[in-house]
């Protein structure tokens, strides 16, 4: 069999496999989802002793929470705030609505309440039953002229349990009050808004479903303002940013591999003058882009949309192999047959694939999962790329015009520039200048907020929101868990005075928790009301009330549990609280706002197991900067390794070119760095790990100017159009709407540049 038979072999069983591709990829992508979610970028590693079962379980229900503020032209007439809260309960996308607390509610409230008021008792009750002030606190209540007590109410209830615990819930809602029987709260003008909050059936990261439930609530409150035209309305929600991230991806995609293809049709052509060499590039970067996918989809059953939006970047590297090949065929198509041009450039080739591989292979071994992501495609699909041209490109290019001086006076002279001692000189000395201006002005900022681009109308209406309302925007708690539901209760319940202490102290400004006691707790409640109960039925009768003792048996009253309290009307507003995981697990947040001492706040879960204070993204910007630090360290020691390769395969040239060799891997580094510095972009964990892709790309520069089977000229066009082409797609990721991409492109662009600004470098030493 001959050489050129066994590669039409190697060509048609490529083909059946990209044809088993496209059959995989149209079952994979319509079953696959796109997340949009920041938090799916961060480490997965356990950074505290939180179940990370407990914690996702809790991020996903805030996640579902919606939130609208609705302020009405005139505060009595509530017919816009009752037409959005009738829409939203017609909507199948809403699980739940609430806001509205109407007769059915209150009534509902306090059956329940009533139902369980021995189990229920507040702590104000307790501490005035201790303190025997429960007496005069109910006389104050019959007396006063505002309590509206009646005899049929001291009948059934005569301690006042229910109206103590109901006065009690109200004191702790803050801003929020009820009026006109909807739950309202007050401006620093004293205007009056209608608060309506609302869950999800589904995630808010869904791309189509997220897409379109916004579109939908943006139409609804058009149509309300077009039929209230002053009333007001704000809204809250991780949906309207994951919605907004989405479409801001979807530009970004667009945008970036819309004018990276572009820019490479249009140099090719300008190159090669024909359009099938423009044919060939776009097939092998399609089928790059199509293994890259089917990859990652298979493995993770997702793909992140920063994952995608940095995955368009590996069309500037995949197109490396068309082009090396190309080129060659180009300047040496009369010389030559297709597959010897393919055996002259198989070795390098596959050391640059190589290469390019071992830097995203780095990657995988991130605690990323979006770096991970891209690390997936960037290796498929570069193989997926390298294998298409040396299967493929020997069959197709018969037909190519050759163009033997295409560029060779230009490169030539750059070439013969590079040979004198002057000119290193200079454009070393000038890279030194900009290296040490931009470390002069770098800044290093590891804020895991630079991930996700906010819009300022969103950010403004949630601030207003957070004003209003008096709430935290912070995910900042103590989250108290526990084997067991009841395990949980008691903790909580022994933590809280810690926590009062705290606040008596002034370490901050107010916490929230729910109103659910442990059966243990419940048990002690109802033995109170058997031990003070009678002393305040005497006292009320001395008095001349007709009060009957209260008749109960102890033993015979039931426990609230978890479930029946979630489903009941009392754990509204605080059912996101409590978490029960299928295992039993069980765990409650209590968040903290206005915080003045987090040091000694942070120090109370360390006094009692099954506490632990969680402020996420501290505990995430914390560790962006160990893994930078880390990875700093990696990187110099991978440069270290690089250099001193470089002088041991030069040294037979002499130490001066054997530390010359070095340069180009230097240089290319500090400029990378540098531009962060003189374009105001701050050094971060991305910024690093791009470090490790303009290494591994910026080698291959190199190796194909060293390469001895190749004319420098022909080298140079190659490798000249290579680092356009990968400018091209790196470079555009500036364009994004995202800081982290931006940072992540512009260390590409600085560094693959001097790459290749300083790859001659590399020849000249060979070639002494």
């Amino acid at each position: 069999m001959t050489k050129m038979a066994l590669l039409k072999k190697a060509a048609i069983g490529w083909l059946i496999i990209v044809i088993g591709l496209c059959c995989f990829a149209s079952y994979l992508i319509p079953n696959s989802r796109l997340n949009s979610s920041v938090l799916s970028l961060l480490p997965q590693t356990q950074v505290n002793d939180v179940p990370t079962e407990v914690i996702d379980g809790f991020q996903n229900r805030l996640d579902k929470q919606l939130v609208w503020l609705i302020k009405p032209a005139n505060e009595h007439d509530l017919s816009a705030v009752q037409w959005w809260y009738s829409q939203l309960q017609e909507q199948p996308f809403i699980s739940q609505v609430n806001g509205l607390i109407d007769a059915d509610f209150q009534q509902r409230w306090g059956q329940f309440s009533y139902h369980y008021r021995y189990q229920l008792i507040d702590e104000n009750t307790i501490e005035r039953l201790h303190s025997q002030q429960q007496l005069p606190w109910i006389l104050s209540q019959i007396y006063s002229p505002f309590s509206g007590i009646n005899i049929n109410e001291l009948n059934h209830d005569p301690l006042l349990l229910t109206r103590s615990a109901q006065l009690n819930q109200l004191s702790q809602t803050s801003h929020l009050t009820v009026k006109n029987n909807w739950l309202t709260a007050k401006d620093d003008q004293g205007q009056t808004w209608y608060m309506i909050y609302a869950e999800l059936n589904n995630s808010s990261f869904n791309m189509d479903s997220s897409h379109q439930i916004v579109t939908h609530l943006n139409q609804l409150a058009e149509t309300l303002q077009q039929q209230w035209p002053e009333t007001e309305i704000l809204k809250r929600g991780v949906l309207f940013y994951s919605d907004y991230a989405s479409n801001q991806a979807k530009s970004d995609i667009s945008t970036i591999g819309g004018l990276s293809i572009l820019g490479i049709i249009i140099l090719i052509y300008a190159v090669f003058r024909s359009i099938r060499p423009i044919v060939l590039t776009i097939i092998s970067i399609t089928i790059g882009i199509l293994c890259g996918l089917i990859a990652v989809l298979a493995l993770f059953g997702e793909i992140h949309i920063i994952t995608l939006v940095m995955s368009t970047s590996i069309i500037g590297i995949a197109i490396d192999y068309a082009l090396h090949y190309l080129t060659e065929r180009l300047r040496h198509g009369n010389q030559e047959s297709a597959y010897q041009s393919l055996l002259k450039l198989i070795s390098t080739l596959t050391i640059a694939l190589l290469t390019s591989l071992f830097a995203y292979l780095i990657l995988l071994f991130t605690p990323f999962p979006g770096l991970k992501q891209l690390s997936v495609f960037a290796v498929f699909g570069l193989i997926g790329a390298f294998l298409s041209v040396i299967c493929w490109y020997p069959l197709l290019v018969n037909k190519l015009p050759v163009r033997e001086d295409v560029g060779q006076r230009l490169l030539s002279t750059w070439l013969a520039l590079w040979q004198h001692k002057i000119m290193q000189l200079t454009m070393i000395g000038l890279a030194c200048i900009f290296i040490v201006s931009g470390l002069f002005r770098l800044t290093i900022n590891d804020d895991i907020g630079e991930l996700q681009a906010l819009p300022d109308t969103l950010k403004q209406q949630e601030q207003q929101i957070i004003t209003i309302t008096d709430q935290s925007s912070d995910q900042k708690w103590f989250v108290v868990y526990g084997d067991t539901a009841e395990q949980t209760l008691q903790r909580l319940e022994h933590f809280l005075p810690q926590l009062q202490y705290a606040q008596q102290q002034g370490w901050f400004g107010k916490y929230q928790t729910i109103n659910l006691p442990s059966r243990q707790k419940q048990l002690q409640n109802i033995q109170q009301i058997e031990q003070y109960a009678p002393s305040i039925i005497q006292g009320l009768q001395d008095l001349g009330l007709n009060i009957e003792p209260l008749s109960f048996e102890p033993s015979s009253l039931k426990f609230i549990t978890p479930t029946q309290w979630q489903q009941s009307v009392i754990s509204q507003g605080r059912k996101l609280l409590w978490l029960t995981l299928p295992n039993g697990e069980s765990a409650t947040l209590i968040p903290i706002s206005r915080i003045n001492n987090l040091a000694e706040l942070k120090k109370l879960s360390d006094r009692q197991s099954g506490v632990q204070w969680l402020d996420r993204r501290q505990e995430f910007n914390d560790m962006f900067t160990a893994y930078r630090v880390n990875l700093t360290h990696l990187l110099m020691i991978a440069v270290s390794v690089i250099c001193l390769s470089f002088m041991y395969r030069n040294r037979h040239y002499g130490i001066k070119n054997a530390l010359k060799s070095t340069l180009p891997t230097l240089l290319s580094v500090g400029c990378a760095i540098s531009i962060l510095g003189l374009t105001h972009q701050s050094l971060n964990l991305f910024s690093m790990l791009a470090l490790i892709l303009v290494i591994g790309i910026g080698i291959d520069y190199s190796l194909f100017l060293s390469n001895q089977h190749n004319q420098a000229s022909s080298s140079l066009l190659a490798v000249t159009m290579a680092a356009l082409t990968t400018l091209l797609s790196f470079g555009l990721l500036v364009l994004s709407h995202t800081s982290a991409i931006v940072g992540f492109g512009m260390v590409l662009v600085g560094g693959i540049f001097s790459a290749f600004l300083f790859a001659p470098l590399a020849q000249i030493s060979q070639n002494k």
